[in-house]
């Protein structure tokens, strides 16, 4: 296990992270990471011991949780907040064409196992121009079920709420100018 070093960058299958607090910096209480993910990169559907929280700064991201129907995805705007829970089935992914940014705040283990499984990243993923090979994927996968992690074989579905329909709803109930903004700069 190495230590987590504040200013490296490190990716994983095409998400590009960077530490923004490390679990020495919080008296080993919690980690916060920051997540580019680029256009078409997917994280599948998986479950871990450790709770986990994601807020959107920048992009449109699809989380998926699992609902009364099966995995339900829903997209998400900058400054929303996702909750994942100890063991909650989640994943998300970036359908669009530009960059979606997140904050991941987690516990040390799941922090740690971002480290383990990621590979030094000096300027951007070379992912975004290729997809990762199978022994990438196996070998992640490997170091994910000694920290714990479950993945799930459910196909990735449909977004459950769309763009359009956020952008509505919040015109609708919200009808000011400054609504009008957030529902259709995101």
């Amino acid at each position: 296990m190495n230590t987590m070093i504040k200013s490296e960058k490190f990716e994983l299958l095409g998400v590009e992270l960077e530490w923004k607090l490390t679990d020495v910096e919080t008296g080993n209480r919690y980690c916060v990471i920051e997540a580019t993910v680029p256009p078409g990169v997917i994280v599948p559907p998986h479950r871990h011991p450790d709770q986990e929280a994601f807020l959107v700064l920048e992009g449109a991201p699809e989380f998926a949780a699992e609902g009364p129907h099966g995995l339900e995805w829903c997209f998400a705007v900058p400054g929303e907040m996702i909750n994942v829970p100890k063991m909650a089935l989640h994943g998300f992914r970036n359908p669009t064409t530009t960059d979606v940014r997140v904050l991941i705040t987690c516990a040390p283990n799941l922090g740690r196992f971002f480290e383990d499984a990621s590979l030094p990243c000096h300027t951007e993923s070379p992912h975004r121009s290729r997809i990762p090979s199978y022994e990438q994927v196996q070998r992640v996968l490997g170091i994910g079920e000694r920290y714990g992690h479950v993945y799930s074989s459910d196909e990735p579905g449909e977004c459950k709420r769309t763009p359009g329909e956020y952008a509505i709803k919040n015109l609708l109930t919200l009808p000011t100018v400054s609504s009008l903004n957030k529902a259709y700069l995101f």
